[in-house]
């Protein structure tokens, strides 16, 4: 499923644009939603397949492949991260050790919210591991999904579980729309609030709900007929080519372009508040806040079936440009790494006050990029290589060469799997 890769590939791009200049497009924070949906899709797919093929799922391998895909380069990042804290910018270090104990028990949302810069600014100024916030929310649910599919499986609940996950992610969109960030009252101190009661006033803004879209797709996927009636062939690729232009569209709506469009046409004002700190009372703008995760997560959905299900679909073969696929399969190291990189080349090598704001984007992509090479073929990739001891399918996909191959020849002879999951 080369289009899984792509996907990530570009969206890694993204990511790395828009963090080395936020004024770019703030809702290319949609990404992430799309990284949510792929990968509770995916996750929950293998594991409907493990039970399928083996009739029960091995609670020990799926969490050891968890820990062995996730935590060493994560781990090793924090570590990095106090050493360069160390040498060239002590202050640093009291928050940094407290955003660590955080990552490391993946409760980084919780203590470090999105959003919270909007609530105090005081509290974000010297936060350096604030993309762990997204790895914590996944985490989570890793520790959940494997047991729930588990006992659904038993009785015979999983569509039930997918109908009560989508009216769950609905309610939770509604509650964003209606400017609600979270499922309890922002504190009216945020700076002195109970930690965990600031988490949770800003819930939302994590996006769970993305997950539990990804989950239901699963489901869905699963209960389809192999394979799909010729009739589908004619309009589901377009419902999907439409899906996925619409959310990708939808990371660029509060860019300076597409703003200036919406706003002659009279649209909704779709800049995007990171938090506000009461529903949204605007003379009746619409934020994209509002709906644009939903937006993004949803609209992906038809696309994600498409490439699972029509492997020669036109998105899926370009999607799976050799260049995009590398990238795609980078993006775990690239997303964990960037923060670390960018402060190095900006703060203690004075690129701040060289790199322009035209070349600023494109320079420190190009650096980390090559600054995370290593990492990713000396760490990642002897992971991915460890992972497949727990491997659930029997036949795994050699990048190398493009085939299917069993999971002892990959294991014998180095080949690697992907789609990463």
């Amino acid at each position: 499923m080369g289009g899984f890769d792509g996907i990530r590939g570009i969206g890694i791009l993204l990511v790395l644009f828009n963090h080395a200049w936020s004024p770019l497009s703030p809702s290319v924070a949609g990404i992430i939603d799309v990284f949510f949906v792929m990968s509770a899709f995916l996750i929950t797919t293998l594991l409907l397949q493990e039970h399928r093929d083996q009739n029960d799922i091995s609670m020990r391998n799926f969490y050891a492949r968890r820990a062995v895909r996730l935590l060493p380069s994560a781990y090793l990042c924090i570590v990095a991260w106090f050493v360069v804290a160390l040498l060239f910018d002590r202050e640093r270090l009291g928050t940094l050790w407290k955003e660590a104990l955080a990552a490391v028990t993946y409760l980084y949302e919780i203590f470090f919210p999105v959003g919270l810069g909007a609530l105090d600014p005081r509290l974000v100024e010297n936060l350096s591991i604030d993309q762990f916030w997204s790895l914590a929310v996944e985490e989570q649910f890793y520790l959940l999904i494997a047991v729930t599919v588990l006992v659904c499986i038993r009785r015979r609940w999983m569509v039930q579980l997918a109908v009560l996950l989508a009216l769950a992610a609905t309610w939770i969109s509604w509650q964003r729309w209606v400017g609600v960030p979270g499922p309890v009252p922002i504190p009216n101190d945020p700076a002195n609030a109970n930690p965990v009661v600031r988490g949770l006033s800003l819930l939302w803004l994590s996006r769970p709900d993305s997950l539990m879209w990804g989950v239901g797709l699963a489901v869905v996927n699963a209960k389809l007929p192999e394979p799909l009636p010729a009739a589908w062939r004619r309009w589901l690729p377009w419902v999907g080519g439409v899906g996925l232009a619409v959310s990708f569209v939808s990371m660029f709506l509060s860019s300076g372009l597409l703003l200036d469009v919406t706003s002659k046409l009279g649209l909704p004002y779709p800049y995007v508040p990171m938090a506000p700190r009461t529903p949204v009372d605007s003379d009746g703008q619409i934020y994209w806040i509002n709906f644009g995760h939903t937006l993004s997560a949803v609209s992906v959905m038809p696309a994600l079936l498409c490439m699972v299900r029509y492997k020669d679909w036109i998105a899926n073969r370009m999607l799976g440009w050799k260049p995009l696929r590398f990238l795609g399969r980078m993006s775990y190291t690239l997303y964990v790494w960037h923060t670390l990189v960018f402060f190095v080349v900006l703060d203690v090598l004075g690129g701040n006050s060289v790199l322009g704001e035209k070349w600023r984007v494109p320079i420190l992509a190009v650096i980390t990029i090559v600054s995370c090479l290593p990492i990713f073929y000396g760490v990642e990739q002897r992971m991915l290589r460890i992972k497949l001891r727990y491997a659930s399918e029997k036949e795994v996909l050699d990048l190398n060469t493009g085939r299917m191959i069993s999971v002892d020849d990959a294991l014998r002879t180095g080949g690697s799997k992907g789609p990463s999951a």
